[in-house]
């Protein structure tokens, strides 16, 4: 190559370096004038922020306490609910108990009446019975007396005897 050239050519570089340099600080100076109209609308955004997190910094400062004081009342209301949940778990198990031992109970005092019932319906009839032959048996003797009676008054009323063979078979047939 020669000497000419080679100047050109690292002429045109060096011109080129020159170029990107000046680009270069274009661009640095866009962005440094961005960021100044960002730190300028920052300013302005934390001038508004600033009063916001005093008083939320105050809120929570002068809530401290009470929320404490709430979050300890949620405590102890949320163990008064456990232990009155458990009280009433416990209680319903035994009213279930009381429920199962009462119905046992009664199905024995039923089961017991109705024996009792049975038996004594068992006694009326059996002493009916007996009632019925204790009446019966005088009615049929009453009966028997009558009959004979009659039979008595219409053989003397008629004026004759029966046979023997007749009154056999009227006995036989009575026995």
């Amino acid at each position: 190559m020669s000497e000419d050239t080679f100047r050109w050519v690292i002429a045109g570089g060096v011109g080129v370096a020159a170029l990107c340099i000046a680009l270069m600080a274009g661009v640095l100076l866009a962005i440094y004038k961005a960021v100044g109209g960002l730190q300028d609308r920052s300013d302005d955004l934390s001038a508004k922020v600033y009063p916001v997190i005093d008083i939320v910094n105050r809120l929570a400062t002068e809530n401290a306490p009470k929320i404490s004081d709430i979050t300890t009342s949620a405590q102890v209301i949320a163990a008064n609910a456990r232990e009155i949940s458990e009280e009433a778990k416990d209680q319903a198990h035994r009213f279930a108990e009381v429920g199962r031992d009462i119905a046992d109970r009664t199905k024995v005092q039923v089961a017991r009446a109705d024996a009792a019932v049975d038996e004594t319906v068992e006694q009326l009839h059996v002493a009916g019975v007996h009632a019925k032959a204790a009446i019966l048996k005088p009615v049929r003797e009453a009966t028997a007396v009558a009959a004979g009676i009659k039979a008595a008054v219409s053989t003397y009323a008629a004026g004759r005897r029966t046979p023997i063979d007749h009154i056999t078979q009227d006995e036989e047939m009575f026995i």
